[in-house]
């Protein structure tokens, strides 16, 4: 390998020597021309010219006669300032509520988070993220995680088998018929649904994909049967089939009829990805969707009574109809 050119070794010094200077500027410490010739072993003379290289480039330095030393022209000036802008800034403010929503581990990584801002970045910036802490100008509806101490064990270890490609093996305890049931599980992701962790992975009991609630979880532990994701799995992709969180059966196309007193409030918004609507002549409207699983469309149209019908498919409105009826039995105790 032939020898590196003395103006090549002078170049990579040179490099080095303005990344240095602008470093202990950054850093506030006292530079003089004295004290940066001898510290980097040149003369008085290379050191201004180097000052002349930064300014050139863009870093606006000056030298103060008074105190003999080169400095920063804007005084709030670091290379470190992020400058955040009003619409960063935001996200910080959501975050903040995020983090706090999602339970004590992640509220404490946030201020780890704003700390590390705070100890990199300039005092402008510096400000801003204190304003930030002081103020709570944006809130966002998500229902907190309570307890999250009481999963913190599951949480982790899904966590840790996913980072290894390894499998768990989990007894679950089901919420509805309270068995427990031991099973390997391939976990795939952790996603949060009205205040509760979830994980969705690949079950070898059921063969088949599965979601399980964490606090379901009463005793889990890493195996070493590695796994690999599949590449045409998402997360995000996986759940625009159902209605919400739950996916089962075929899909199936459910057809609701609003009235006009709130097919506004229906239209104003995009539900689901498959919706249709069609406006009547009488200011009502008819509303289309197909999903896999109607169970969580069923108990959202009870949110709508009696200002919507399920039209179809029949199947779903027999159901609706047995279960308002029993509705109306247990408030009828009460009459």
């Amino acid at each position: 390998m032939p020898a590196k050119s003395k103006k090549s070794e002078d170049t990579r010094k040179k490099i080095y020597r303005l990344i240095a200077i602008l470093r202990k500027l950054d850093s506030r410490e006292r530079c003089t021309p004295a004290s940066l010739a001898e510290h980097f072993n040149v003369t008085d003379r290379t050191i201004q010219r180097d000052i002349e290289v930064l300014n050139s480039a863009g870093f606006s330095i000056f030298f103060d006669k008074e105190s003999n030393t080169y400095r920063f022209t804007n005084p709030d000036y670091t290379l470190r300032d992020l400058e955040i802008n009003k619409d960063e800034l935001v996200v910080l403010l959501f975050g903040k509520q995020l983090a706090h929503s999602l339970g004590k581990p992640f509220e404490k990584a946030y201020q780890s988070l704003l700390k590390k801002v705070r100890t990199e970045t300039g005092r402008q910036t510096r400000d801003k993220v204190k304003k930030i802490e002081e103020r709570r100008q944006f809130w966002v509806d998500i229902e907190p995680v309570e307890g999250f101490e009481k999963i913190e064990t599951q949480y982790n270890m899904i966590v840790a088998a996913m980072d290894k490609g390894k499998g768990v093996e989990i007894v679950y305890k089901a919420m509805k018929n309270q068995e427990e049931t031991k099973r390997n599980l391939s976990p795939y992701g952790l996603f949060l649904h009205q205040g509760m962790f979830y994980v969705i992975g690949y079950c070898h009991l059921r063969k088949a994909i599965r979601v399980f609630a964490m606090d379901c979880i009463k005793d889990i532990k890493l195996t070493e049967k590695s796994y690999v994701i599949p590449g045409d799995f998402k997360l995000e992709e996986y759940f625009k089939t159902g209605w919400n969180m739950l996916r089962y059966g075929e899909p199936v196309e459910v057809v609701l009829e609003f009235d006009k007193t709130y097919a506004r409030w229906i239209k104003r918004k995009k539900w689901h990805p498959t919706q249709v609507i069609e406006e009547q002549k009488d200011g009502s409207i008819i509303f289309k969707v197909t999903v896999q699983g109607t169970k969580e469309l069923k108990w959202w149209t009870y949110h709508w009574i009696p200002y919507c019908k399920i039209l179809s498919p029949p199947e779903l409105r027999k159901e609706a109809v047995e279960e308002m009826r029993t509705m109306l039995e247990v408030y009828g105790r009460d009459a």
